[in-house]
């Protein structure tokens, strides 16, 4: 028999998920010299801009489709997706701590570094306490 989590336990797995969606557009946006928004101002169809923003931020789309399955009802399905990112995550951190190695004295770096850093830890949590929870009601897998 398949039971819902209690609703204090679907927003302890939602909030390190959404916060998590959130901090990729925040340290993924391509700014100019001014300052200004580099991808909105050459002038791009709309096309061109939806590929963009699905290349460039495909972690935020991934963790809203498990955020969609967590409103669903499917946790552990959405620990899974949560799970998934951030271990995609944590490979692209050690290859960034590789790639920008001789550069940790900028504090750009190291700012992009800690961001990256924050959003797996924050989805590695929404995924364990997803994965948990669909142990507990019956959900998930059994052994």
């Amino acid at each position: 028999m398949q039971t819902v989590p209690r609703p204090d336990l679907r927003r302890a797995i939602l909030r390190p998920a959404a916060a998590a969606a959130l901090i990729e557009p925040v340290h993924r946006q391509e700014r100019d010299d001014e300052g200004t928004a580099f991808v909105f101002s050459l002038g791009f169809p709309l096309r061109v801009m939806i590929e963009f923003f699905m290349g460039y931020w495909n972690n935020a789309i991934v963790v809203a489709a498990g955020i969609l399955f967590l409103r669903r009802d499917h946790v552990g399905v959405a620990g899974g997706v949560f799970a998934a990112v951030a271990l995609g995550l944590t490979i692209t951190i050690v290859a960034q701590i590789v790639v920008t190695a001789p550069h940790f004295g900028h504090w750009q770096t190291v700012v992009l570094l800690m961001l990256e850093i924050l959003q797996t830890i924050l989805l590695v949590l929404a995924a364990a306490r997803a994965i948990g929870a669909s142990r507990a009601t019956g959900d998930g897998p059994t052994l």
